[in-house]
This record gives C-alpha cells, sequence and structure tokens, in this order.
C-alpha cells in the first residue's frame, strides 16, 4: 500500500476519533445547558407565583387572580406547555391547570419526603396515559410560614422541546462526522501526494544511477528543508560511493600490476631456462631472481593483510616505553647501507632523550617506511636527513631529503594504497609503505605533515605524544 494512501487512512482514523470525541462532549455540553435553562425557567415560574399569593392556604380563585396578575407584570415568562398546580399540606388539589384528570401532576413519595425536609426538588418523570406518553421536568417548591407547611406549588414543562434539539444535533453530527472525514482523507490524499512528489523524483532520479554512471546527482525544485536535506545526505552518499568504487578500482588495478610484474618476470626466466639445458650456476641465478621476486609478492600480499587487519580493528598494539633516541639511531643504522649503494648522503640529529608509550616493532616499522621512502625518491648525490626532537608535548620526527619532490596536487594521496606520483611507475616500492606509516601513527594518536617543492625535495614531520599515552598507562 503506498505511503500517501496509509498516510490519508490514519489521518481520516485520527479526524473522525477527534469529530466523534468532539460531538460527543458538545452533544452532552448542550443536552446540560437545555436542562439548566428549563430547569431556571420552571423555577423563575414558582418564585413569581410564590410572589403573588398570600402566605395562607390559599383558594383556587386566588390562585388563579395570581397566575393572571403574573401574566400582566411579566410578560416575558413563557409560560406555553408549562403545566402549574397548587396543593395544600394534606396533598389535595387546590389548583391545577390541566385539562383533563390524565394531565394531572402527581406528588410522588420522593417529592413528598423533600416537602417535608423543606428542600425544593427538581425530577423527570414520564407522565399521561398508555396513549400518550410525555417525558415532564418537575420543580417542587414547598412554602412554609412559621416552620408550618402552607402550600406546595408544582411547576412542569414537558421535556420534548429539549430531546427534538439534541436529536437535530445528533442527526447533524452523523452527517457531518462521514462526510467531514471522507473530505479531509480525500483532501489529505492529494496534500499527500503533492507533498510526496518531489520525493517520487528523488526515488525516480535513483534509479537512474547504477554502479557505471555514479557521477549523476539529484536536483529538485522543491525547496522544503526536508527533502533538501534528503537529496544532499543521497548526493553525499553517491559521492562516497563513487570514490569508494574508484579506490577499488584503483585498488584492483594496482594490486594486478603489482603482481603481475614480478609474476611475468617469474615466467619469462622459468620459460628462457627451460629452453635449452644451463648450467647449474644459471640455474642458481635464476632461482635467485625466482626468490627475490617471491619475496616481493609475498611482501605485498603481507602489508595488504596488515592493512586489512588494521583497518578492521584486528590489530592489538602491545604498547611499552620506548626511547625515540635509540630507536632513531637504530633506524639511521639499518639504512646507512642501502643509502650508500644510491650514493645517497643519509645525515641523523637527535637531541635530548625522548620517551613515548607505544608499540615498539610498529615504531620502527614507521620509522624504516619513511627514510626507504625518501632514499628511493632522492637522486644519486642527495641528501637524507632523519632528526629528532621533543618539546613540551611531542616527540617530533622528521625526514627529509632533496629528491624529486611531490606534486601540490598529489599530497593529499600519497598515503592512499598503491597511489605513486611517478605515473610511470618507474620507480621502485609497492605504494603501501606510507598507508601503513600513517596507520601506525594515527593508532598512536599521532599526526603527520607533508612539505614538498618540486625539483627540491620533501619533508616528513611526524609528532607522537610524548607523555599523554605513557599518564594513561598507569
Amino acid at each position: 500500500m503506498p505511503i500517501r494512501v496509509k498516510l490519508a487512512i490514519w489521518f481520516s482514523i485520527l479526524v473522525a476519533v477527534v469529530l466523534t470525541l468532539s460531538a460527543i462532549i458538545r452533544y452532552t455540553g448542550y443536552r446540560q445547558v437545555l436542562e439548566n435553562q428549563k430547569d431556571y425557567s420552571l423555577k423563575v415560574v414558582a418564585d413569581v407565583l410564590d410572589s403573588s399569593i398570600p402566605r395562607r392556604i390559599p383558594t383556587k380563585p386566588e390562585v388563579q387572580t395570581a397566575i393572571s396578575r403574573m401574566f400582566k407584570e411579566y410578560p416575558d415568562i413563557e409560560l406555553k406547555g408549562v403545566l402549574i398546580e397548587v396543593y395544600d399540606p394534606l396533598r389535595s388539589v387546590i389548583f391545577l391547570s390541566s385539562l383533563t384528570e390524565a394531565q394531572k401532576l402527581k406528588i410522588t413519595d420522593e417529592m413528598w419526603s423533600k416537602v417535608i425536609s423543606k428542600q425544593k426538588s427538581f425530577i423527570t418523570l414520564t407522565h399521561g396515559d398508555e396513549d400518550e406518553n410525555t417525558s415532564m421536568r418537575i420543580f417542587t417548591k414547598p412554602i412554609f410560614k412559621r416552620n408550618k407547611l402552607v402550600y406546595i406549588i408544582q411547576i412542569a414543562s414537558s421535556t420534548h422541546d429539549i430531546e427534538d434539539t439534541l436529536e437535530n444535533i445528533l442527526y447533524l453530527n452523523i452527517l457531518f462526522i462521514p462526510f467531514t472525514t471522507l473530505f479531509i482523507g480525500v483532501g489529505g490524499w492529494f496534500l499527500t501526494r503533492k507533498a510526496l512528489k518531489p520525493l517520487e523524483d528523488v526515488i525516480a532520479a535513483s534509479h537512474q544511477i547504477s554502479s557505471g554512471d555514479l557521477q549523476h546527482r539529484i536536483t529538485t525544485s522543491d525547496t522544503s528543508s526536508e527533502i533538501t536535506a534528503l537529496t544532499g545526505a543521497f548526493n553525499q552518499m553517491i559521492s562516497r560511493l563513487e570514490s569508494s568504487f574508484h579506490q577499488i578500482k584503483d585498488f584492483s588495478e594496482n594490486v594486478s600490476h603489482e603482481l603481475r610484474i614480478p609474476l611475468s618476470i617469474l615466467r619469462g626466466q622459468t620459460e628462457l631456462s627451460l629452453k635449452r639445458y644451463r648450467s647449474i650456476e644459471e640455474y642458481r641465478q635464476t632461482l635467485e631472481s625466482n626468490l627475490e621476486e617471491i619475496l616481493r609478492m609475498e611482501n605485498i600480499v603481507e602489508r595488504l593483510l596488515f592493512l586489512s587487519k588494521a583497518e578492521r580493528g584486528e590489530i592489538e598494539l602491545q604498547k611499552s616505553e620506548l626511547d625515540m633516541k635509540n630507536l632513531t639511531e637504530w633506524a639511521f643504522k639499518q639504512l646507512q647501507l642501502l643509502a650508500q649503494e644510491n650514493c645517497i648522503n643519509l645525515k641523523l640529529k637527535v637531541s635530548s632523550p625522548a620517551t613515548i608509550y607505544g608499540d615498539e616493532i610498529l615504531i620502527r616499522e614507521l620509522l624504516l617506511n619513511l627514510v626507504k621512502n625518501a632514499i628511493t625518491y632522492t637522486e644519486a648525490c642527495g641528501n637524507v636527513t632523519l632528526s629528532m626532537e621533543k618539546n613540551d608535548r611531542d616527540v617530533v620526527i622528521s625526514v627529509e631529503d632533496t629528491g624529486i619532490g611531490i606534486p601540490e596536487e598529489d599530497i593529499p594521496h600519497i598515503f592512499e594504497r598503491f597511489y605513486q606520483v611517478d605515473k610511470s611507475r618507474s620507480t621502485k616500492g609497492s605504494g603501501l609503505g606510507l598507508s601503513i606509516s600513517k596507520w601506525i601513527i594515527e593508532s598512536h594518536q599521532g599526526r603527520i605533515a607533508v612539505e614538498s617543492t618540486i625539483g627540491k625535495g620533501s619533508k616528513f614531520t611526524v609528532c607522537l605524544p610524548a607523555f599523554l599515552l605513557k599518564i594513561n598507562k598507569f
């Protein structure tokens, strides 16, 4: 069922319930008001009649005279349909305005008990003969003089006018509520349809988006904040998906390229060795070359597995107090030979000792990756400087080279997997070292900054907390 139909149905049900409750409340209120008006009119007639009769047992002519005087002095009093009866203390009739005995009112035991108690009373009784019964509202007022009952006044009026008015109100509600509910339901359906039209446009536009066309974006002419927020969030999601698809595509291409090269070398050397018999030394050279390519592929796979586990949070850091001066000197010694083989002047600048709280194996990997990367992208006779110093809060490690430099537009991407500035791929390396280095730095709550100038070199600066992690240890 479409959502607009559901909304229209629920809205119609809500309106019907509200209108019904409102009608019940109004009906009850109208009944109370009409009954109060009826009681008030009966009481007014009784009070006026009482004021016109002397305080003794009256005669019928005296009552008739009092009623005539009441008509003259109080013309606004409504006496149409009003029955007037006056009784003596023995409950005998002194005066009655009804024409027949069947229309005569009676003083019931309940009325009499209240008369004896000097209480005025209102009561509703069915009055009349078997052929015609009428619901009557009766007001009984006992008149006392010196605590002695003198006479009793009863004023009655049919409640037929009240019932007719309430019946008309009921019929109007019976007709009004269904038609109003239907009208509001249909109107709500059209309004909901109109309100959801931009959402339908968004759905239609989203159906046009496929994995092969993620550049498409949703535009809408609706200016409401909800639809604008929805389209904005959807477009942002598509942008992230597009970026993810591009990364996956680039990742697949890069992995294929990185593995295809050593596999091609392995296949070519193996096929060449099988074309004719060779000496043991030649076979040894071939096997050594193959082993080198196998180790390279193994290194790529291991690094990919490391990054995959790191992203899933499966690597647990084995932290301890680390002397960064000793680790920096160790990295310098480890890479001196590699620098000499590439005719690179590797320098070391270390200030006072500094301690961090971290994983020793990962910190060693970080130092080796940064220095190896600098050596790889520095031409012969160039300089690479590894330095370490301590400030108030951090241990700062920097690796500066005089290499080829990094274009400014490439700097934000150099920490991505397999990303290489040299598009021709003429340089060595798998393109995973900086990705791993960034994760190591972030896992130690550190940060890294890159400064580079084309043709002049690059500088990688790493800041690791010197005291925070040590404090968290305890």
